[in-house]
């Protein structure tokens, strides 16, 4: 049974915000670590750049939550050397009705904190030619793709399915991820990317009025950190990302063709705490079987009855693994991904575009992605996801 926040409680949240806010000192200081104590909380607050360079140190220092057991914390407070602070409250924290959940007051203190996730999907949507509209083009454009963002969302939870989708802007598209995590929910944000795509392209088939924009969209999984943003005064109620993950899809998005879908190449764990890996073949693959038990999901109003997902060219069989060198010289590996969503008996709907299309495709820059050779080489037909033409 959830536990019910008591007027009590209630009111020492809000206490806990305040004296938070004024720990905080606009953005200064971070709560590295806090647990629970009988009379109150204990709350290890250090400057940001000093908190960062610890984490230089200990590498590990910032991933999961920042609650921490009594025994856990004692030891950061020893390793950072700094004393914590003593909040007396009348707010609970524990099991027990009359109690708070620790899940709930770590909410109100992560808006105070930097926390680093290990492995989290992001997805980029990057609307094409953007700088060239018209600022009612722009407004339009921008309108029309949060709204398919919205729609895939509502639709999902809609059939059940466990997601918080947050975004931030990038000026000219988003970026989108899932605040829930595991390979579950690594795998329902790339679902996320077929039903917005959709819903874009059907909609983008009858404007007549540029309002709807033409995308390039690339997707990958890995690590970052998570922050809150200043609003006016006061950290925003909606976390920030940046880090490997946010780099790895930006890189790939400056070299991916108008229509294309470039998924990177990454492995992630099974089970967090498990030895067992996936790449990013298998995990299409899982993807695509964990939308077969979507089937009825919605676009434009008529219902989805198949969709088909993969990452390897129809045209001549072949693993689509391409290899981008960025503008710094780095090499990226991703998959050139094909779908297909089917709706009965209207004409499909076709994302992406094939190997033969993206050399002839126009470029955000002249260099063109380089097809990697060692391509076909790393799996047969019989391991394919089951995308057909």
């Amino acid at each position: 049974m959830k536990a019910k926040i008591t007027p009590e409680n209630a009111e020492g949240l809000r206490q806990l915000d305040l004296h938070l806010n004024t720990l905080w000192q606009l953005g200064r200081n971070s709560v590295l670590a806090w647990t629970p104590r009988r009379n109150g909380l204990l709350l290890l607050v250090l400057p940001v750049h000093d908190v960062l360079a610890c984490v230089s140190e200990q590498p590990t220092l910032l991933l999961g939550s920042r609650f921490m057991d009594e025994g856990r914390f004692r030891e950061v407070v020893a390793a950072v050397g700094v004393q914590p602070v003593e909040m007396i409250t009348a707010l609970r924290v524990g099991l027990l009705n009359v109690e708070v959940p620790w899940q709930t007051v770590e909410r109100v203190i992560r808006r105070y904190s930097i926390n680093e996730t290990a492995c989290r999907a992001v997805l980029l949507f990057d609307i094409v030619g953007f700088s060239k509209c018209t600022s009612i083009q722009q407004i339009g454009q921008l309108n029309a793709l949060e709204y398919s963002i919205n729609v895939a969302h509502q639709r999902l939870k809609a059939r059940g399915v466990d997601l918080d989708v947050a975004r931030s802007t990038t000026g000219d598209g988003f970026y989108v991820w899932n605040r829930r995590t595991g390979l579950t929910a690594d795998m329902i944000m790339l679902i996320l990317l077929i039903l917005v795509l959709a819903e874009n392209d059907v909609a983008r088939s009858r404007d007549r009025f540029g309002l709807t924009p033409l995308l390039r969209t690339t997707f990958s999984v890995g690590r970052h950190y998570a922050y809150y943003q200043i609003d006016g005064l006061t950290p925003r109620g909606y976390d920030y990302i940046v880090g490997d993950v946010t780099i790895e899809v930006a890189r790939l998005i400056a070299e991916t063709a108008p229509g294309q879908i470039l998924i990177g190449d990454f492995e992630r764990p099974v089970r967090d705490d498990g030895p067992e890996r996936v790449g990013t073949v298998e995990f299409v693959g899982r993807a695509e079987k964990l939308m077969r038990r979507l089937s009825g999901v919605e676009v434009d109003g008529q219902k989805i009855t198949e969709i088909k997902l993969g990452v390897h060219d129809p045209n001549d069989q072949i693993l689509a693994r391409v290899r981008i060198r960025d503008k710094h010289g780095m090499s990226h590996f991703a998959y050139n991904a094909l779908a297909e969503v089917h709706r009965g008996g209207h004409i499909p709907v076709l994302l992406g575009i094939g190997l033969d299309q993206i050399e002839n495709a126009p470029k955000p820059k002249a260099k063109t992605a380089a097809v990697d050779p060692s391509r076909s080489a790393e799996r047969g037909p019989a391991d394919w996801p089951g995308f057909t033409t």
